[in-house]
């Protein structure tokens, strides 16, 4: 009998048996992410070599950026005058600077602490340990006003950011001192 010759349902059965057959086919076979890679890569340059990426609109031109749909008009011109001048805005450098001189009041504190704790094993005497603790207060105190000061800068520059989820916190000189002197 041929094709022809079998009811529609048989032909069905036929053509729906064949196709699920094929699709398994398909479905077992299974490649590793490179041989994926290379499977693109081999495409898209057969592609290539039969011209199908030639009559691209904007073929030769450097691509548009988008406008940003969240961001005020007015706001995406100044926006883009910085991004291609590689500049950024007045917050954001002041916001680096500030969080530049966290860093270095960390690293200011953990001297003094490793100083410290040096100074105090090295001392020998009521009279040399005594000596070792007025310098440790006399930098406890420098440090404090320095936070103080640090502390009131980070409070300005939270107040001039447009994003709270950027907010500075504060350092707390005990914590820090804490830390250091247990060597983290």
């Amino acid at each position: 009998m041929s094709d022809s010759s079998l009811d529609p349902r048989a032909k069905a059965h036929a053509y729906h048996d064949a196709a699920a057959d094929t699709q398994l086919e398909q479905r077992s076979v299974w490649r590793t992410p490179e041989q994926w890679s290379d499977l693109i890569s081999q495409r898209i340059e057969e592609a290539m070599r039969n011209g199908q990426f030639e009559n691209l609109r904007g073929r030769g031109k450097p691509l548009g950026a988008a406008a940003e749909p969240y961001v005020p008009t007015e706001m995406q011109m100044a926006n883009s005058l910085l991004k291609n001048n590689e500049l950024v805005p007045a917050w954001i450098s002041d916001r680096n600077a500030v969080l530049a001189a966290i860093d270095a009041l960390r690293s200011k504190i953990q001297r003094a602490a490793t100083d410290y704790s040096a100074a105090l094993r090295n001392a020998e005497g009521s009279l040399a340990c005594e000596q070792v603790e007025a310098r440790w207060q006399a930098q406890l105190s420098s440090l404090h006003a320095e936070v103080r000061a640090l502390n009131r800068r980070i409070e300005l520059q939270n107040f001039k950011q447009p994003v709270t989820f950027l907010e500075i916190f504060k350092v707390c000189l005990e914590e820090e001192v804490k830390q250091a002197l247990q060597g983290g």
